[in-house]
C-alpha cells in the first residue's frame, strides 16, 4: 500500500507542476502586484475617453466644413475599429483569469472525485491483501529455512482481512478458498469449514471441493464422521476416484465400520496417489498396515467362530506395500514408466496384478491390492508362489525390451505374504 500511496503522490505533483502551478503563480502575481489588475481597469476607461474625444473632435471637424461626410464616416468608423481591438483584449485577459481559477478548481475536484471513486470502487483492499499474503508466505519460508514454526499470528490477521474482504465481495471464490487453506494451516478449522464450504456452495462439481469441506467439516467435529462428511466423501469420489483426500477419509468410514479390508484398499489407493515424502504419506502407509493386520485378526476370528481353518487373506482383503528403488549403478530414463505386477512364480508370464506410474517418483512405494487384480484374487492365491516384478519400461510398453531395466523378489508363499515387501530394480535387460 505504502508503494502505491508513494506513486499516487508523485503523479499529483506532477499534475500540480504542470496545470495548478502557472495559474497559482499568475494569481500571486497579482496579489503582489494589485497595480497590474487596477492598471488594466484604468487603461480601459481611458481608451473610453479617447474615444469619445477624438469622435467629438471628428464632429467638430465635420462641422466647420474641414472634412466631408464621407471622411467623417471613415476616420470614425476606423476609430471605432481600433477602440473594440482594446475593448477585446482587455475582456480576454479577464476571461483568462476566471478561466484559471475555473481550472484549477476542476483540478482540485478532478482529484478528490479521483480518490474517492478509487478508494470506494478500486482494488486498493486487494493491494493491500495480496502485500499482507507474499509477506507471510516469505516469513513463513524463512521460518521453514531456520528450523522454527511459523508464527501465526500473522495468519490470523490475513484470516480477517479475507473475512473482512468476503463481507463486500461474498461471490469471491478465490477468497472463500483462501479462509478455508489459511484456517487449517494455523488450526482454526471453524474458519477452514467456511470457507470451503463457501468454495463448495459455489462449484460444487470441481474435483477437490467435496472433500476438501468434507476434511474440515472433520476436523472441526473433532475427528468425528458424520452424515454430512460420508455425503460429500461419496459425492468427491463420484467426480474423482483418485482423489486422496477423499480416499483418506473413506478408509476412515470403512475402518470405523470394521471393514477393515476395504480402509487397507482405500488406503493403499490413496498411497499410490500421493508423491513419495508428502506430508500425510507416511500416516497413510501405517494405516494400510494396521487395517491388514485387523482384517486378518477378523478373518481368523471368524474361522475360530465356525470351528474352522482359519480365512485365507482373500476373505479379509488383499493388500500388500511394495517398496521400489533403484541401484545406485543404474541410470533411469527420462521418460520411462514403471510397471509393477505379481505374476506366478516359474509359470505364465502374465501379470495377475498390476500397476504403472512414472519412473520419475522412483523411489516409491505403493500398494499392490485386489482392485488392481486382471484376475480373480483366489486365482492369484492358488498359485502357491508368486514373485513381484519391477520393471522400468523405455518405451510405455508392457512387454519387456532391450535397454528396460529390472528387478525381481521372490518366490513368495501366498499365504505367508510379509507385512511389507522390498524390490531393487538392478538389471539391465
Amino acid at each position: 500500500m505504502s508503494e502505491f500511496m508513494a506513486a499516487a503522490a508523485v503523479l499529483l505533483a506532477l499534475v500540480v507542476a504542470v496545470f495548478i502551478w502557472p495559474v497559482w503563480r499568475a494569481k500571486r502575481i497579482i496579489a503582489v502586484n494589485p497595480s497590474t489588475a487596477q492598471s488594466s481597469a484604468q487603461r480601459s476607461d481611458e481608451n473610453l475617453a479617447l474615444y469619445r474625444e477624438h469622435l467629438a473632435e471628428l464632429d467638430s471637424e465635420l462641422a466647420q466644413q474641414r472634412i466631408d461626410q464621407a471622411q467623417h464616416d471613415r476616420l470614425s468608423a476606423e476609430l471605432q475599429r481600433n477602440f473594440l481591438a482594446d475593448q477585446d483584449a482587455a475582456s480576454e485577459r479577464a476571461f483568462n483569469l476566471r478561466g484559471g481559477n475555473i481550472l484549477l478548481l476542476s483540478l482540485v475536484l478532478l482529484i478528490v472525485f479521483s480518490g474517492w471513486l478509487y478508494l470506494s470502487r478500486g482494488s486498493s483492499a486487494d493491494v493491500l491483501f495480496s502485500q499482507m499474503q507474499q509477506k507471510l508466505e516469505l516469513a513463513n519460508m524463512q521460518a521453514f529455512r531456520d528450523g522454527k514454526s511459523p508464527d501465526a499470528q500473522p495468519t490470523r490477521e490475513l484470516i480477517s482481512a479475507i473475512e473482512s474482504r468476503l463481507e463486500r465481495h461474498p461471490e469471491n471464490t478465490q477468497y472463500w478458498y483462501l479462509l478455508g487453506r489459511y484456517g487449517s494451516q494455523v488450526g482454526d478449522f471453524s474458519a477452514a469449514e467456511r470457507g470451503f464450504r463457501g468454495v463448495y456452495q459455489r462449484a460444487p462439481s470441481d474435483p477437490g471441493n467435496a472433500s476438501a469441506l468434507a476434511q474440515a467439516i472433520f476436523l472441526n467435529n473433532g475427528n468425528q464422521i458424520n452424515d454430512e462428511i460420508d455425503f460429500l466423501v461419496t459425492r468427491a469420489l463420484e467426480v474423482d476416484d483418485k482423489d486422496t483426500t477423499a480416499l483418506g477419509l473413506a478408509g476412515i468410514m470403512a475402518f470405523e465400520r470394521q471393514e477393515f479390508a476395504d480402509a487397507a484398499r482405500l488406503w493403499g489407493t490413496a498411497v499410490n496417489q500421493t508423491p513419495e515424502g508428502a506430508p500425510g504419506r507416511d500416516a497413510l502407509m501405517s494405516g494400510v498396515a494396521r487395517a491388514r493386520a485387523e482384517a486378518r485378526r477378523q478373518a481368523s476370528a471368524s474361522g475360530e467362530a465356525k470351528n474352522e481353518q482359519p480365512a485365507t487373506q482373500e476373505t479379509a482383503g488383499w493388500s500388500i506395500p511394495v517398496t521400489v528403488s533403484v541401484a545406485p549403478e543404474l541410470q533411469l530414463p527420462a521418460d520411462g514408466t514403471l510397471f509393477l505386477y505379481a505374476r506366478a512364480y516359474q509359470g505364465s508370464p502374465m501379470p495377475l496384478v498390476v500397476t504403472r506410474l512414472p519412473a520419475a517418483q522412483l523411489p516409491t512405494t505403493i500398494v499392490l491390492d485386489e482392485t488392481m487384480a486382471m484376475t480373480n484374487v483366489s486365482d492369484l492365491l492358488a498359485q502357491g508362489s508368486i514373485e513381484i516384478v519391477a520393471r522400468v519400461s523405455v518405451s510405455g510398453q508392457v512387454a519387456a525390451a532391450a535397454g528396460d531395466l529390472q528387478g525381481l523378489l521372490g518366490p513368495l508363499q501366498t499365504d505367508k505374504l510379509p507385512e511389507t515387501l522390498t524390490v531393487v530394480i538392478d538389471t539391465l535387460l
